[in-house]
């Protein structure tokens, strides 16, 4: 699945009013990742890996999910792809 597919599949489980917002956010962290990288390759790398990260986080449920914050920080993601993914599921919550 590339790029645009993921983001798409993502932004598909939230109400309309929600998905530029959660778009940009997403968007802007993936530049931050592929920004820590040596090459354009490499960042395009870092970026999709987020966007990955991001969709595991998202499809976790409940305590897994919130189990999931304590150990983000060892796994290769930090917490801020964590809060991001909350905010995420903030607004699929909306959906009801």
């Amino acid at each position: 699945m590339n790029r645009e597919e993921l983001l798409k599949k993502l932004l598909d489980m939230l109400q309309e009013d929600k998905k530029q917002s959660l778009r940009s956010k997403i968007e802007t962290a993936m530049a931050e990742e592929a920004a820590k990288a040596a090459t354009p390759a490499e960042g395009e790398e870092r970026a999709m890996r987020f966007l990955k990260d991001l969709d595991i986080f998202v499809a976790w449920r409940g305590a897994d999910f919130m189990y999931s914050r304590g150990i983000a920080e060892t796994l290769r993601v930090g917490e801020d792809i964590w809060e991001l993914a909350y905010q995420f599921k903030q607004a699929m919550l909306c959906e009801a």
